[in-house]
């Protein structure tokens, strides 16, 4: 059977205000909870995204009310797939402070994309499609028998 015609997708066009980071953290939760996925898997995706979401409303859009943030969560039988865009400046991850390092760790924000990448099987920034940044999470869908089978 072809992936694609088993392909689940949602949309979602969001205000850069802080209330829309549970918006999408929310649509992001029953997405992963209707893949059949754990709930600590659910509580790791909830998180990514919570932290990108953010970083793409406060550093990316900066607050600003005539950006939006915009929300793509795909799902096929292997894995789901969520992209987070904004329409700022963008950002270059490799410029990003070390968020271990020994100035960081007083600091109460920084962690954002660490805990993404910890959390989720794949990461990806690149430029937005016109501009901004554009954040892709994955995270494999594993059936019961393969992850009893990676357990022992």
């Amino acid at each position: 059977m072809n992936e694609g015609a088993n392909m689940e997708t949602i949309s979602h066009t969001l205000d850069s205000k802080f209330e829309s980071v549970d918006t999408a953290e929310t649509v992001v939760i029953e997405f992963a909870r209707r893949a059949g996925l754990t709930e600590k898997a659910v509580a790791r995706i909830s998180l990514a995204v919570r932290e990108i979401f953010t970083n793409a409303v406060i550093h990316g859009n900066r607050y600003d009310v005539r950006k939006k943030v915009f929300l793509e969560v795909r799902r096929s039988a292997k894995q789901m797939e969520i992209v987070i865009s904004d329409e700022g400046d963008g950002f270059d991850p490799n410029r990003v402070p070390d968020p271990l390092g020994p100035d960081a760790l007083l600091r109460p924000s920084g962690r954002g994309l660490l805990l993404a990448r910890m959390f989720m099987d794949e990461f990806h920034v690149r430029p937005g499609d016109v501009c901004g940044a554009r954040v892709t999470l994955v995270k494999y869908i594993r059936s019961s028998a393969a992850e009893q089978s990676n357990v022992a």
